[in-house]
């Protein structure tokens, strides 16, 4: 990077470090909202130790306090020199260093929550005794979406750069899945699905599309990315929308309710998974192969002189000369 170009980006690196503070900000916001709202439902209408629940979002809370903390140090380490290596997707390694398991510490605290109020009389309750009733319980659980937005855009760098937009992409997909399962727990709530296993593999699907987002948080975060990452994509992909599918057949054929949008939603995810599972690993084997058949040569370029004591390459000597 020359003089000039370091000068340019100077204030735009400080401009994408006031945003970043701004969605973490957001991040804990949404993070407090919500557990309070859940931890009020949970505390008024049962008898259960109130203590427990503010003690998990205290964990969520210092978790995620954690993670920004070791995001921001992994940064700062990069920003030295001490870079890892590039990634076939071209990724900045590191930019979404540990966000895997700050979601993960928010599934397994929210999810026991919205089972607890939705499997017992406390979401009776909810929709006679509080303000705004079921809808405000809906606003609630889905505050995940824009909890996950900001947690993308808490830890992005380079608003153009190959991660973002793979991020995004991510997010995107998740979303979808989450609106695909919240349509049908809409009508769990309602009272509209008949069957008791079809309402236990709505709300299972629901928390599986909510635990998603560990998969390709972790997949942003490999050194490499591999086949089995990809077969773990995809693996979530038919978790959520095959039995999605089925409980939509299950409503067309069965209990005669009108088709949804949605139903051509999971088929077109499925199909379009399964070619790029395919089209991917493909070409994933094809560059292996190739990196066996013509290994790299670039020892020669490196002198003795250029070699420290330890063996490791002088970097500043090679750039220098």
């Amino acid at each position: 990077m020359t003089a000039g170009e370091f000068v340019q980006s100077g204030p735009l690196l400080e401009l994408r470090s006031e945003q970043n503070l701004f969605y973490k900000t957001l991040c804990f916001v949404l993070l407090v909202l919500q557990g309070a709202v859940l931890d009020f439902y949970l505390i008024v209408f049962t008898d259960l130790y109130w203590c427990s629940w503010i003690a998990t979002d205290l964990v969520v809370v210092s978790g995620w306090a954690g993670f920004f903390l070791k995001n921001s140090r992994s940064r700062r380490e990069r920003a030295c020199g001490f870079h890892q290596k590039s990634s076939m997707l071209g990724c900045s390694l590191g930019e979404f260093s540990y966000s895997y398991l700050a979601w993960l510490i928010y599934v397994i605290a929210c999810t026991p929550k919205v089972v607890l109020i939705l499997e017992t009389n406390i979401l009776d309750l909810v929709a006679l005794k509080v303000p705004l009733g079921l809808t405000g319980l809906k606003v609630t659980v889905l505050l995940s979406g824009p909890l996950l937005f900001c947690l993308i855009n808490s830890i992005v760098v380079d608003l153009n750069g190959p991660s973002r937009h793979r991020a995004h992409s991510c997010f995107l997909s998740t979303c979808l899945d989450l609106l695909d399962g919240f349509s049908l727990l809409e009508l769990v709530l309602a009272g509209q699905v008949q069957s008791v296993y079809l309402k236990y593999t709505v709300l299972s699907v629901y928390f599986v599309a909510l635990a998603v987002p560990v998969v390709w948080l972790y997949e942003l975060t490999a050194a490499e990315l591999r086949c089995r990452w990809l077969w773990a994509r995809f693996g979530t992909g038919l978790l959520v929308n095959w039995p999605l599918l089925v409980v939509r057949f299950f409503q067309v054929l069965v209990y005669k309710q009108p088709v949804s949008v949605f139903l051509f939603k999971n088929v077109f995810f499925l199909l379009t998974g399964l070619l790029d599972l395919l089209e991917r690993c493909s070409a994933l084997r094809r560059l292996h192969r190739r990196a066996r058949t013509e290994p790299a040569q670039f020892s020669h370029c490196v002198s003795e002189n250029d070699m420290c004591p330890h063996g490791y390459v002088n970097t500043l000597a090679v750039s220098q000369s």
